[in-house]
């Protein structure tokens, strides 16, 4: 084993995706202010690849698309200032696709979506840059490889790391650092029981296969054979992936109609697939983008004041600051909904100043949108009914189907309203305008939410099994065309949809796997392969990162569990600092410098798969990394800080 050591400050980050890239693009910012620079040493480690990681890599089919419009994206923390690009200066993604030698991606217009490839060559753009800068005030040595144990060593880490193949066989690494930052993104998770059932059937049935929880580019789709009839349970983001690999990834093509509908001409060489999800329909259309880059509307109910205001008096009443999500938070957060809701019909039916005149009484009378449906009658509304994110999200719930065509039927009639809602943007139409006011609050659901901010009982039952399973799909979905080309693929008969609740499994008798709704009479679809497009849960319980089980198994790390002797919930989570987000060891105590940001912290924090800051707007996601940069530099000054 060959060990590696430097007298100068040594850092390792143990993933180079957007949280890694951040991490070192904030600690060359920060180190480049300094009036007295320091040497430093940047230690780069990715199993996958180096300046883009596993999900973004740029090796991916051209028709997997990001789900934010280009002109949202940035890697930099600062805006461009002239000079070349730099940590705390460079090219927005948008900026950097206008010099692009491609024109498709030169011709990419700020409220596009850009193929994910281009978000991982944009990347490498930065990456580089922040690279290239480091080399003017310290080193930077990229390895390789998969950190698979991170051990104290007297006031240092000692991590090892299994190193690729470069043409000779692989081998072990030792490396001693003062820091670690582990930004290590999506893992793959164990397979549940009944997943590992399903896997046995296949390996055990010849003719059969069975995919389950991973990125679409990491599933082996282009082996599946034409006309093969493929299920797919999940109708998410990488339920698109998996239909476009399958149909435009072949030579398919969607083409306009005259009347402005799409239609799919087939290329011979697709699966006929059969898909289903706990709602029966597919993730729901983004609305047209119209907002710039700063125009999020500023929140007027659900505000950080008003969650300390809510804490104080939890902690008068109950003697903690934990709140109840369904009593606390979520009525601020239907007022904010709502308030767009009435605030938008009003200035599309009578103008602006009818708008703030409506804002101005909803605001007067306090966050309880059910008082406000008569004033919203008396402004002359014409659907002054309050919006029902339940009944938005699961339309289909408690309906039965005679057969599966009364269930397309249904399902049509409600993407066809979808796409038109979209359409009409999400400043200008209601409906989307609504949904993105839950966008523009998830700053302040953050701070309402995160590190035990709800209690136990809330934060399992409300905010995560109720709440974020079901509404996210309102307002994290794709562009409208997806939707568009959803309904196309169903009429060229390369996609069905077998209903709600879907259940899938192996039909022993028929010696093929199986998808069927209990709500639409007849609907078993057979298969012979069967793709679970689910993105499993991000936790400690079930991943097979080998880094994560060797920091729990050893106590150098241990999961996120708040709330009283009464009631605790395990959330999965990696247990981190909130102000520093330093690693906590099993006996309670903050690691000196072990970080962790991301994904591995789910569960503690919410919404951590945001990939992606925002042009000259300072978001948590920046913030996050500066937060790490700036103690990583304090603490590395003197290893007498505690």
């Amino acid at each position: 084993m060959q060990h590696l050591t430097d007298e100068v400050l040594d850092l390792a980050i143990v993933g180079t995706g957007p949280r890694g890239i951040s991490v070192f693009e904030r600690i060359a910012a920060q180190l480049a202010a300094e009036p007295e620079p320091r040497h430093v040493r940047i230690w780069l480690i990715d199993a996958v690849e180096l300046g883009a990681g596993r999900i973004w890599r740029v090796d991916q089919e051209s028709c997997f698309l990001m789900n934010t419009v280009v002109g949202e994206i940035s890697m930099f923390s600062g805006v461009p200032d002239g000079r070349p690009c730099r940590p705390g200066a460079g090219l927005s993604f948008h900026q950097w696709l206008g010099t692009q030698p491609d024109p498709e991606l030169a011709a990419l217009g700020r409220d596009d979506y850009a193929p994910r490839y281009a978000y991982g060559r944009y990347l490498h753009h930065v990456y580089d840059a922040v690279r290239r800068d480091m080399a003017t005030r310290g080193e930077v040595t990229e390895i390789a490889g998969r950190v698979t144990a991170v051990r104290e060593r007297a006031e240092r880490y000692e991590l090892t790391v299994d190193t690729h193949p470069q043409g000779a066989a692989a081998g072990q690494l030792a490396l001693t650092v003062d820091a670690v930052v582990i930004t290590t993104g999506h893992a793959e998770a164990e397979l549940t029981e009944h997943q590992r059932a399903l896997a046995d059937h296949a390996r055990n049935s010849p003719g059969l296969r069975y995919l389950s929880g991973d990125s679409a580019a990491d599933l082996d789709l282009h082996t599946i054979a034409p006309r093969t009839e493929v299920g797919v349970v999940g109708l998410g983001l990488s339920f698109y992936d998996i239909v476009m690999s399958f149909t435009v990834g072949r030579g398919g093509r969607f083409k306009d109609s005259p009347d402005g509908t799409v239609f799919y001409v087939p290329s011979g060489n697709e699966p006929w697939v059969v898909a289903g999800s706990r709602s029966g329909l597919p993730i729901r259309s983004r609305g047209r983008n119209q907002k710039g880059v700063t125009e999020r509307a500023a929140p007027r109910f659900l505000t950080s004041a008003a969650v300390g205001r809510l804490r104080e008096q939890r902690v008068q009443r109950d003697g903690t600051p934990a709140l109840d999500f369904d009593r606390d938070v979520l009525p601020l957060l239907l007022a904010e909904v709502t308030y767009a809701y009435y605030t938008t019909q009003a200035r599309q039916q009578g103008g602006a100043e009818r708008a703030a005149r409506l804002g101005e009484q909803l605001t007067a009378l306090g966050p309880e949108p059910a008082r406000w449906r008569a004033v919203a009658e008396r402004s002359g509304l014409h659907d002054p009914a309050p919006v029902d994110l339940e009944r938005l999200a699961r339309p289909l719930h408690q309906r039965r189907f005679g057969s599966g065509s009364d269930l397309l039927a249904a399902l049509r009639s409600l993407l066809v309203d979808d796409i038109a809602e979209a359409g009409r943007g999400n400043v200008d139409g209601p409906l989307k305008a609504a949904l993105d006011a839950i966008r523009d609050s998830r700053e302040v659901l953050r701070h309402a939410v995160d590190f035990g901010g709800l209690t136990a009982r809330s934060h399992r039952a409300d905010f995560l099994g109720r709440f974020a399973s079901r509404t996210s799909p309102l307002f994290t979905g794709p562009p409208r065309s997806r939707t568009a080309q959803f309904l196309a693929l169903i009429d060229a008969r390369v996609l069905d949809v077998v209903g709600p609740e879907v259940a899938h499994g192996h039909d022993a008798e028929r010696g093929r796997f199986y998808l069927e709704s209990p709500a639409v009479d007849g609907s078993r679809k057979h298969c012979d392969v069967l793709i679970d497009s689910r993105i499993p849960t991000p936790g400690l319980v079930r991943n097979t990162d080998p880094l994560l089980r060797q920091l729990v198994a050893e106590r150098m790390a241990v999961g996120f569990t708040h709330g009283t002797a009464d009631e605790s919930y395990a959330t999965g989570a990696l247990h981190v600092t909130a102000a520093e987000r330093r690693v906590v060891a099993a006996d309670g105590r903050p690691h000196r410098a072990l970080y962790a940001l991301g994904i591995p912290t789910e569960g503690a924090c919410w919404f951590t798969q945001i990939g992606n800051g925002r042009p000259g707007v300072s978001t948590s996601f920046t913030r996050d990394a500066d937060v790490i940069a700036l103690s990583v530099l304090r603490r590395a000054k003197s290893h007498a800080v505690q």
